[in-house]
């Protein structure tokens, strides 16, 4: 017979089996299982059990006060009946959420690990942070071909746009990836370098600086590549051509190498004539035409030229207000402990900054770019390069870092005494040591209570 009592934090006991049994005494007592069993309802389960009572555990509260269960989050509501053999049983208490605190420990590990990666194995964070850029990127992809084309109701057209695309991008980084965002970086990151000892403050200061560089440029090449492939190459989303260029710059050409397909581009004789069609606001005109068919190509365009042409100060403060609620979402998420629910809190947050009107610079990497490609400058000359970074980009990404030290300063100092017991009560745990001959010298499978043994020595061997 084997014998194996599991302790860890997450309070999980299996209670030894009884040894195995002939075929004349199974088939013995499946017949007076059959006959003494009351009828099987919805409640029964074929080998767990819950149970707090230590005699039915046959151990010793007493002398183990470290096996009494915690039952205050649980998700079994009753009790099933007691099974024919008592003997095999299992205790598992189900977590329905992590505390602050808890929280906390996973941002700090989460920060350490970021650290170590770009310490150690900088080309892994170039892949994932440019795996992190084009999974958003679907999403914003969804945003725009849905909300982008939802119709002339603002409001609405926006929690469309909020609503279905960009919460799912993030939840693929998230849940299903692990990919590094650079915006739930900036919290994850400072939380790792508040929790450090003064020792390793100086790595962990370089790996934030190494992370928040190269990561940075991983999301923005995996938005453009992301972009370039999937929503300008493929034709998703159409492209404006002014026919002739009318000696307007070369740096309005919106496809210089004519690699786009005649379907996939919208001729105009003349700049005018494009302007006064993309501001037409009759069926007829570009944005409504075909039951707002080009819509995407319109939210595209119009984003870009509101977020080339704001001001520096304005566009601080939108990336602050969103990375608040993003670096919200990923802390919220993970106080959630099963898929559903932390989709759910993911999607919360990032409905209302999108709804708002705040700027997420990740976004902004897949906009922006695509508004320099689809011809935007035929629309607006603000709509470069240039200006993308200056009047966007970099003043939303100090927006983002003020964003995520709203989260990580206030979350860190107000649960950093319980933080720092959690660790020194891990560090002083000591998991009780059961020897395999004691167990099986013992009468527990004629119905006695098995010998708990104190914790062994390094060199001693049971």
């Amino acid at each position: 017979p084997r014998t194996t009592i599991a302790l860890n934090n997450d309070q999980i006991i299996m209670v030894p089996e009884p040894p195995a049994a002939s075929a004349e005494e199974m088939a013995s007592n499946n017949n007076d299982d059959k006959a003494d069993a009351p009828p099987h309802d919805h409640h029964d389960a074929p080998t767990l059990a819950m149970t707090t009572d230590p005699a039915r555990l046959r151990l010793s509260p007493k002398a183990h006060p470290e096996l009494v269960m915690a039952t205050e989050h649980t998700t079994v509501h009753t009790e099933p009946r007691p099974l024919p053999y008592d003997s095999q049983r299992y205790v598992i208490t189900k977590r329905l959420f992590h505390t602050p605190p808890e929280v906390l420990a996973m941002a700090v590990t989460s920060g350490r690990l970021v650290h170590e990666r770009i310490l150690t194995t900088p080309w892994k964070t170039i892949v994932m942070s440019i795996e992190a850029g084009c999974l958003l990127s679907f999403g914003v992809l969804m945003s725009c071909q849905v909300g982008g084309r939802w119709g002339g109701n603002v409001g609405v057209g926006n929690f469309v746009f909020g609503g279905f695309g960009i919460p799912f991008g993030l939840t693929f980084i998230t849940i299903l990836q692990g990919s590094e965002l650079m915006t739930a970086n900036y919290m994850y990151t400072t939380c790792a370098v508040l929790a450090c000892s003064a020792k390793e403050r100086p790595r962990q200061i370089r790996g934030l600086l190494l992370n928040w560089s190269l990561c940075w440029w991983g999301n923005f090449f995996g938005c453009v590549l992301h972009f370039t492939l999937f929503a300008w190459q493929s034709g998703l989303i159409k492209t404006i051509k002014i026919e002739g260029d009318n000696g307007l710059p070369a740096k309005s050409y919106s496809d210089t190498r004519r690699t786009l397909e005649h379907a996939d581009v919208l001729y105009y004789a003349s700049q005018e004539e494009f302007r006064a069609d993309y501001y037409d606001e009759s069926d007829d005109g570009l944005c409504q035409r075909k039951k707002f068919l080009y819509a995407n190509l319109c939210k595209v365009l119009d984003l870009a030229q509101k977020k080339t042409t704001a001001n520096f100060a304005t566009t601080i403060l939108r990336g602050w207000g969103c990375n608040w609620m993003v670096c919200l979402a990923m802390w919220l998420q993970t106080t959630a402990t099963e898929p559903i629910s932390k989709l759910f809190m993911i999607w919360i947050p990032i409905v209302l900054f999108v709804s708002i009107g705040f700027d997420h610079f990740v976004v902004n990497q897949w906009l922006l770019p695509g508004g320099v490609l689809l011809g935007g400058y035929y629309l607006d000359h603000h709509i470069t390069w240039g200006n993308a970074f200056w009047f966007n980009l970099l003043p939303a990404t100090i927006g983002a870092v003020l964003g995520a030290w709203s989260i990580a300063f206030p979350f860190y100092f107000l649960n950093k005494s319980y933080y720092q017991n959690m660790q020194t009560k891990k560090q002083e745990y000591h998991p009780v040591s059961i020897c395999p001959t004691t167990l099986l010298s013992s009468p527990v499978h004629a119905g006695g209570t098995p010998e708990m043994v104190p914790p062994l020595s390094g060199d001693h061997e049971c």
